[in-house]
């Protein structure tokens, strides 16, 4: 019987695990974490990740779970529109990556949970996929060598509040910006992302005092903004260093492959690291095919030459846009582009 070894049971370790089971493949998932997360940020959906949802047969699970994103916007720290407010083309959903994962799960067999995979190497299985996150141990496996991510100067605060918008809506300033989303279950999706010359030296702690840090922050900005931080779950908060991978020679070595943040994790400007890890998930199923007719390393090949570059262009769009959004010079000129780009995309 072929066999195949997901290390991960996130978004992309169980999308693929569904579509190799759907091939014939004899699949076991080993997930570190005891259970599926109870609690996480939204994630939009593009049109090309609806479509790998689609195929697999979790898109109007994902389309009835979460929201559609109506409209999208960039302002200014005081409110005011850098360009015009952007119609969805396409069927981009929001959904918190809670209700995702567990809407993928139902097509994944073999979840081990608790089970960490410390080598790799040690697994016997026809193919080993590495869906093992931004510190993945398969990485060092088809590198050759230990690559760890780059940290770059920013940190991230995301978590939700109470409440609706139809709105996917930046609020970008000096170093910092603040963004609105819709999300699923009555909440609203919020995240701050800023660097840390944006922070007072005597602000307060963002783990500790999340609003207090949050106020401090962003005092002055836009009434939304401070009316979304005065209503934040702080349960729900979680806080982080954004971090990149830099750019990989390979994604396959043997028997092993890369998806998802294992391959490219990329700054979350664009909001495209979920729906690249799904095209990852689609594109090695597809060139794995059914287990009956496997050939892994020309699968494996053909993989890499499908998603490699492809991602990594993603990834440094994520980082362009990330640049832009967090200026602190040049943010006039940044502003007046906007403006045309808007129409544009509208």
């Amino acid at each position: 019987m072929t066999t195949a070894a997901v290390i991960g049971g996130g978004i992309g370790g169980l999308a693929l695990a569904g579509f190799l089971d759907a091939q014939g493949w004899n699949v076991e998932v080993f997930e570190r974490a005891p259970a599926l997360p109870a609690t996480g940020t939204a994630l939009g959906m593009w049109p090309e990740a609806m479509d790998v949802l689609n195929r697999l047969g979790a898109g109007a699970r994902v389309r009835e779970l979460g929201h559609p994103q109506e409209v999208a916007e960039i302002r200014d720290g005081a409110g005011r529109a850098l360009g015009p407010r952007i119609r969805a083309k396409g069927a981009t959903v929001i959904l918190s990556r809670p209700r995702l994962l567990e809407t993928l799960a139902e097509h994944a067999p073999g979840i081990e949970f608790g089970s960490t995979v410390g080598d790799p190497g040690s697994l016997d299985h026809d193919v080993v996929i590495g869906a093992d996150g931004i510190h993945s141990a398969t990485r060092t496996v088809v590198a050759g060598r230990r690559i760890e991510p780059r940290p770059l100067a920013a940190e991230v605060v995301i978590g939700r509040c109470p409440g609706s918008t139809e709105s996917f809506t930046e609020y970008w300033g000096p170093d910092r910006l603040f963004g609105v989303t819709p999300r699923d279950g009555g909440f609203i999706n919020w995240y701050s992302e800023f660097r840390p010359e944006a922070v007072a030296d005597d602000a307060p702690d963002p783990d500790a005092d999340p609003v207090g840090f949050l106020e401090r922050v962003y005092d002055g900005w836009a009434p939304r903004v401070l009316d979304t931080i005065g209503r934040i779950d702080t349960e729900s908060v979680f806080h982080y260093r954004v971090r990149e991978m830099p750019r990989l020679h390979r994604i396959t070595r043997g028997r092993f492959a890369l998806i998802g943040d294992a391959a490219h994790a990329m700054t979350p400007n664009l909001g495209r690291g979920a729906c690249e890890t799904l095209l990852d998930a689609a594109a090695l199923a597809e060139s794995l095919g059914p287990a009956s007719t496997a050939d892994v390393p020309a699968a494996l090949a053909r993989y890499q030459r499908l998603r490699m570059r492809a991602a990594q262009r993603t990834a440094l769009a994520s980082h362009v846009m990330f640049r832009l959004a967090l200026a602190r010079r040049g943010q006039f000129p940044r502003d007046l582009l906007l403006r045309p780009l808007g129409r544009i995309l509208g």
